[in-house]
């Protein structure tokens, strides 16, 4: 079965993976899986998160 991998923050399908992937160990780990789809972070919405010193985030 497979499940749809879709980012967290902007909703872009990022990918499929296979249920039995899920298992083994080389599973992201900060990946949330409700019902058939799994949320991740893409890379730009990675990119955009990251912090800068000195920077204030609200």
């Amino acid at each position: 079965m497979k499940i749809f991998k879709v980012c967290h923050t902007c909703d872009r399908i990022i990918g499929e993976i296979e249920l039995d992937d899920l298992t083994n160990n080389s599973t992201d780990p900060i990946m949330d899986i409700v019902g058939n789809v799994a949320y991740a972070l893409c890379t730009d919405c990675v990119h955009e998160m990251e912090t800068v010193p000195r920077n204030v985030y609200h």
